[in-house]
């Protein structure tokens, strides 16, 4: 793993592999490992960057929860991609890391050139309030249980809530060590101010965008998909058959060749 000084904070990322950069984006209770199921089909064809956002492992998560927020997370993305790697790059983040990949789209167009969004959520869109409000306070129920030292319960509630009932229960034990490793970030989640971004600015985003969804996600993921299948102008959506939001873990095989095959045919 690489440490490297970004907007003062020490980030942690690991490279992988030659040619295009693919940057690949955690969300919620995640880091870099998440994405242990893509690294040997990507950096077959690409020059892969796993980052891991600050506050979440291996940096422990304080109280400093002024700077955990979509809006620092992506301006440290914008930062890490300009000194690190120098050059326009591919874009794929999940879930949380879809929003912050989404907000890097916007603020600094020319150093995406193609944008993957699995499953984006933690954001809101300006006049779009039903997609977004029913299931926010399970995030503020999750911290509270953490908080009150019945972590596995919170962890739980979070997961289940994203994913589907008894989610949770079926995780293989590499995921429940990530997710333990990251729970106190879900404290600090549950106070950052809400990212709400604006039609005007999501229909601005012209580059290739793949919207991947798990065919089995609940609410509101794929009504989000839905919107933004109508706001970005240049979209291609898929739904990976048998699989809820973590797809990229539940149907790798599929979720893989689909990215892969959408940055080969568009590669420029």
């Amino acid at each position: 793993m690489i440490a490297t000084e970004i907007n003062n904070y020490t980030l942690y990322y690991n490279k992988i592999g030659k040619g295009k950069p693919i940057v690949m984006v955690h969300g919620s209770l995640c880091d870099s490992r998440y994405w242990k199921k893509q690294i040997d089909a990507f950096s077959s064809f690409f020059e892969v960057y796993l980052i891991n956002l600050r506050h979440y492992w291996p940096n422990n998560c304080n109280d400093d929860h002024e700077k955990f927020s979509i809006k620092q997370h992506s301006s440290d993305l914008i930062t890490f991609i300009k000194k690190i790697i120098d050059r326009p790059v591919y874009l794929l983040g999940h879930s949380r890391g879809g929003a912050i990949s989404i907000k890097t789209a916007i603020e600094e167009p020319d150093i995406v050139d193609k944008l993957i969004l699995a499953d984006p959520g933690g954001f809101k869109i300006e006049g779009v309030d039903k997609i977004f409000d029913d299931n926010d306070d399970f995030r503020i129920k999750s911290s509270k249980l953490i908080i009150d030292n019945k972590q596995e319960e919170g962890l739980q509630l979070f997961i289940d809530t994203v994913s589907g009932q008894n989610t949770w229960a079926r995780m293989v034990s590499w995921f429940k060590q990530m997710v333990n490793d990251n729970a106190k970030t879900l404290i600090a989640q549950s106070k950052e101010p809400p990212l709400i971004l604006k039609i005007e600015d999501l229909s601005k985003i012209s580059i290739p965008t793949l919207l991947i969804g798990g065919s089995i996600s609940p609410s509101p993921y794929p009504e989000i998909l839905d919107k933004l299948q109508q706001i970005i102008p240049n979209n291609t959506r898929i739904n990976i058959i048998g699989s809820s939001h973590g797809m990229n873990i539940g149907n790798p095989k599929v979720f893989n060749s689909n990215v892969c095959n959408f940055l080969i045919k568009n590669l420029h």
